[in-house]
């Protein structure tokens, strides 16, 4: 994977988050000096900021399509137009995402529009033994999930997707999703709970009907706080797969030389 974000915060928090899901990931910090240096051919998945110092984005994402047709192209932006986003799918553009976005949102667009090649590794000299993967369980799944438009996302503050959730609000901000015939239920479900004072729970389908007698201050319910408890035991699963998977590719990695390093 290669980043081009000139935004150094940005940058080295999607360089951080891939590699810590198993991404080799290589970055670029603007479209001219940096990309000099790279091979294009050499990345499957290639994210790029609209607006870059001395060249933008669409200017980028058309050498990349000239040298590289096969890889899936990511343009993101702080200045979303329906002209630039019509630009980019012009110009073979996979996914065109305003930022703020979900870093979780953008590894799915991704997975969803690329089908990895899986890689045989060489056999090791002594048998490993390997621990049994404990997956982690989806105990309340977002909207989102539930309408079958992502394939998997665990919603944490409770089912508040019209007050506290940016990832409800970015979706919701796009046409495509925003006028999804399958979303629209969800919503009209929320909002009938919200009428009836009905516990927000029931949208995980694990509980039938619940009243809510909180005003729907959640941080006061002991319901929630069971809810809670389990949602942090499941994320804390997640990581612990996250950080194993982080420590086997270290572990395969061969450290450079320093003469290698020096190079670099």
């Amino acid at each position: 994977m290669l980043v081009v974000e000139d935004e150094k915060i940005m940058r080295e928090a999607l360089v951080d988050y891939f590699s810590d899901v198993g991404h080799e990931v290589d970055a670029a910090d603007d479209g001219k000096h940096s990309l000099e240096k790279v091979n294009l051919e050499d990345y499957n998945v290639i994210i790029i900021d609209l607006k870059l110092p001395g060249r933008d984005g669409l200017s980028v994402l058309k050498e990349v399509r000239e040298k590289n047709p096969k890889a899936k192209v990511i343009i993101i932006t702080a200045y979303p137009s329906i002209d630039t986003e019509e630009k980019a799918r012009r110009e073979g553009a996979t996914d065109y995402l305003p930022k703020p976005f979900e870093l979780a949102y953008l590894e799915t667009l991704i997975s969803r529009s690329y089908e990895v090649e899986v890689v045989p590794t060489p056999p090791v000299e002594e048998p490993v033994v390997e621990e049994p993967v404990v997956e982690e369980e989806i105990v309340t799944p977002c909207i989102w999930m539930q309408a079958g438009i992502i394939p998997k996302r665990m919603c944490t503050i409770g089912y508040q997707c019209l007050k506290s959730c940016k990832f409800h609000a970015s979706m919701m901000q796009k046409e495509r999703f925003r006028n999804d015939e399958r979303i629209q239920p969800f919503l009209d479900k929320l909002n009938s709970l919200i009428g009836r004072k009905q516990c927000r729970y029931t949208m995980s389908g694990e509980i039938s009907v619940r009243s809510c007698d909180r005003l729907f201050i959640c941080e006061k319910c002991d319901f929630d706080q069971t809810i809670q408890d389990e949602i942090d035991r499941q994320l804390a699963v997640k990581a612990a797969r996250l950080k194993k998977v982080k420590t086997k590719k270290y572990s395969r990695t061969p450290m450079m030389d320093e003469s290698a390093r020096s190079d670099n």
